[in-house]
């Protein structure tokens, strides 16, 4: 992975962990398919959260990993790393600064680092359903796999997160980022339900939408991912 990724994702993270210590939320995933027959392909996504709090402040970090192989050999490869960090302003609107690194040959891209700054707000405020709208400037960095050439661009941030109870031990979420840059816009949606199976052992099932306004000969302008996985809290 490119070296800046590598430099920006350690330092988010790194900012992550330095602002807490009041609350910790952790959890990890694994999925794991394989299937035989006419098509032998075998997947494997695995994923890495936490959040925490410390007075005002407030930080969240996740590492995620999808690995897919069959009969002609590597299908999909993709690393991603993100970390933001927030300051609550009143008890509905709050600063953030966040940043983003992905590492996907198969999009075209060696590697595309994001990086913003902006304000929040949390529309809905209930027990059972949140609703946060953020807005702000931020840059983005890319270089083409094909070409070697490196990408710079400033770009707008916009982010929709809802999650809703479902019921005690069931979640629906949906996470939808924007980032509309001055030569392509990046839309990357994830719907999720979570169902508790035991004590902190819960099954997710999601669907992972990726469209990029303008990407490089030969590749496809849409991705999708749809996962099924284990989620382990503590």
């Amino acid at each position: 992975m490119n070296k800046k990724l590598t430099a920006l994702m350690c330092t988010a993270l790194m900012s992550t962990v330095a602002v807490a210590e009041d609350s910790i939320e952790s959890s990890v995933e694994l999925g794991l398919i394989q299937t035989t027959g006419n098509t032998e392909t075998q997947s494997v996504n695995a994923k890495a959260n936490v959040m925490m709090t410390k007075g005002k402040w407030g930080a969240s970090a996740s590492l995620e990993a999808l690995n897919v192989s069959g009969d002609e050999g590597r299908l999909s490869e993709k690393y991603l790393g993100s970390g933001q960090v927030a300051y609550s302003i009143t008890s509905r609107s709050y600063g953030f600064l966040t940043a983003k690194g992905e590492h996907d040959p198969f999009s075209g891209y060696s590697y595309q680092v994001t990086s913003a700054l902006g304000y929040g707000y949390r529309a809905i405020k209930k027990d059972d359903m949140v609703l946060d709208l953020e807005a702000g400037p931020g840059f983005r960095q890319s270089k083409v796999r094909s070409s070697g050439d490196e990408e710079d661009e400033a770009l707008l941030h916009l982010r929709g997160y809802f999650a809703l109870d479902l019921s005690k031990t069931s979640k629906l979420t949906e996470d939808l980022v924007i980032d509309a840059g001055e030569d392509k816009t990046i839309i990357r949606s994830v719907t999720a339900i979570t169902a508790q199976i035991v004590g902190n052992l819960a099954m997710k099932a999601s669907f992972t939408l990726k469209n990029t306004s303008d990407v490089p000969p030969g590749v496809e302008d849409t991705d999708t991912e749809t996962s099924l996985a284990l989620v382990y809290s503590f």
